[in-house]
């Protein structure tokens, strides 16, 4: 028991020095103010337990009004009437009672203000490093795990408020317990020892919570991995007949994170029926022990009331003090992965001016992917202004590899990235970036607007939104239909693929680029359809710098420089 108690010890103050770790400095100023809001409320509630007592004793018997503090209450405030001075003094517990209960309400609306705030700024600034890190990091991790640590932002902030009621509690119970050793030290101690006993083997079952918090998290990933690659495959899950497949994968794990939640619900709710059962056993056994001792019942009156009070305030106390420690572990492995999340890497990227005005300039440029792969070897290209350059070459070549490093996106490990003579950094990355216009292979479209697709993450300017839908030929469509309001559902349902390529056209086309870029862009559609977008895309491009990547010859035929990549290298 002792070893469990030493290594919650242990594991509470590395957990509460890692929360504390994740705070800003007035972050940690508004806790420190919690923490003084905490002692005293755990100093009016012992007062609230402290005074009913004395209300009992002088209300039935008011003769003790005249010895000890209650006489020099009832002198210092000139009382002609023994009744003036109990009715008075209930009419100040009542008040007393209200401000302990208005009290109460503003000390958990801040507390609760204070933890959820934190959620908001920890998911805010986890998506912010997200996308923040790396591109070649960003490519290796897993979306479904991107997302759980946004989304554990919110379990750590219910983490910090456990460890805030833990402190409210605690503090609770030393007063309660301060004010029953007073009353008779010698019974107080074995009550604590009896309890003590209690908790050590409660903390034991709670303890469980730790790996099962475990368990529930990575049960809990899985699905979400499971719900993407479906719904992200469900034209080919449904081909291929693997629904009863997906479906039982996803089983597997919501059982596994359903029993989890089970055991922890359970064990989180068992400390109140040990406890209670373990409470009403003191009490009883104490009453039996006056009577053996003093032969009296007049003496059990006063003092087991009194032990009852405190009792009956300090069994629940303890037993939320077991559930939040119960949180704690259980939430332990939400903090490990806020705390990964928040430790990653970023490059710091600026906006410096750059201005392309002659030519873009690639000198033996290296790229190695994190898993140790030589992508590119000793690429070295000039791209003059204006010009409609073809990167071709076969699957793994490193076409698309070689236009995220001229998009700004890769950053190359060797070799220099120059426009106009002016190396590009994380200083001007960004305003080479609003040089580019890119359309991808695979265009995501969101459920919403023709419009807010377009404009994507800022407000529509309606004007621009046309002007970009008439460049990519599918204004005339969507005046049949509601316009730029018109809906493209969930990953552009509703249009068919080359309404959705010219939509990302449109996209690449809204903040009228200088550099447009198609990456494999038209490789899904048959031949005819790329025929007519390729050449609606040479037209509205004859006075822009134009770079596609694409396997068939006849995409790139009006092109007039080619590129051809064979093993990471420029092949003449």
């Amino acid at each position: 028991m002792q070893m469990i108690f030493f290594r919650y010890l242990r594991g509470s103050r590395r957990v509460i020095s890692e929360v504390f770790a994740l705070l800003s400095r007035l972050q940690k100023f508004y806790l420190i103010i919690l923490f003084g809001l905490t002692l005293l409320l755990s100093a009016v509630e012992t007062v609230g337990i402290s005074v009913i007592m004395p209300f009992i004793s002088i209300a039935s018997s008011p003769d003790l009004i005249d010895n000890g503090v209650y006489k020099k209450v009832y002198d210092f405030f000139a009382f002609s009437t023994k009744m003036d001075f109990v009715f008075y003094f209930g009419i100040a517990i009542i008040l007393f009672y209200f401000f302990r209960s208005l009290y109460f309400i503003l000390y958990t609306y801040l507390q609760t203000k204070f933890a959820l705030g934190m959620s908001r700024i920890l998911a805010n600034r986890i998506f912010k490093i997200f996308l923040g890190i790396p591109y070649k990091a960003y490519v290796q991790r897993n979306q479904a795990e991107i997302m759980r640590a946004i989304g554990e932002a919110g379990s750590v902030s219910s983490l910090l408020l456990s460890i805030l009621q833990i402190c409210t509690e605690t503090v609770m119970i030393i007063m309660l317990y301060s004010l029953i050793i007073a009353l008779n030290w010698i019974i107080t101690l074995v009550v604590t020892a009896i309890l003590g006993i209690t908790m050590l083997f409660v903390m034991r079952i709670l303890s469980i919570n730790k790996a099962e918090g475990k368990k529930r998290y990575e049960a809990s990933l899985q699905q979400e991995r499971i719900i993407l690659e479906t719904l992200g495959n469900i034209k080919f899950v449904k081909l291929s007949g693997k629904e009863e497949k997906m479906q039982s994968n996803f089983g597997v794990f919501s059982a596994k994170a359903a029993r989890s939640n089970v055991i922890i619900s359970t064990l989180g709710n068992s400390p109140r029926s040990i406890l209670e059962s373990v409470g009403f056993t003191v009490l009883i056994s104490t009453i039996l022990f006056i009577l053996w001792k003093y032969k009296t019942p007049v003496l059990i009156i006063s003092t087991i009331s009194m032990y009852a009070l405190a009792l009956y305030r300090i069994l629940p106390s303890i037993h939320r003090l077991l559930g939040y420690i119960g949180q704690v572990f259980s939430l332990r492995r939400s903090l490990e992965v806020v705390n990964m999340a928040l430790n990653q890497k970023i490059e710091a990227e600026e906006s410096e001016p750059l201005q392309f005005n002659s030519k873009i300039e690639l000198k033996n440029i290296c790229f190695t992917y994190l898993t140790g792969s030589e992508v590119l070897h000793n690429i070295s290209l000039e791209i003059n202004k204006g010009d409609s350059v073809a990167i071709t070459g076969s699957s793994g070549s490193g076409k698309s590899t070689l236009v995220d490093i001229l998009i700004g996106i890769h950053k190359s490990d060797s070799g220099m990235f120059l426009v106009d003579g002016v190396p590009v950094t994380n200083k001007n990355i960004r305003s080479w970036r609003a040089h580019i216009g890119y359309i991808p292979q695979d265009i995501f479209l969101f459920d919403g607007s023709v419009a807010n697709n377009v404009a994507f993450g800022v407000e529509p300017d309606e004007e621009k939104v046309i002007k970009a839908l008439q460049m990519a030929h599918i204004w005339d469509f969507l005046c049949t239909k509601d316009g730029i309001n018109t809906r493209v559902g969930g990953n552009g349902i509703l249009l068919s693929g080359g309404q959705r390529q010219r939509i990302g056209i449109a996209r690449a086309l809204y903040n009228d680029p200088e550099v447009l870029v198609l990456d494999e862009a038209t490789s899904a559609l048959d031949n005819e359809t790329e025929s007519k977008i390729m050449d609606e895309i040479y037209s509205l491009s004859s006075n822009k710098t134009l770079i596609i990547i694409a396997h068939r010859i006849s995409t790139v035929e009006h092109c007039k420089k080619r590129i051809y990549l064979e093993q990471g290298s420029i092949s003449c």
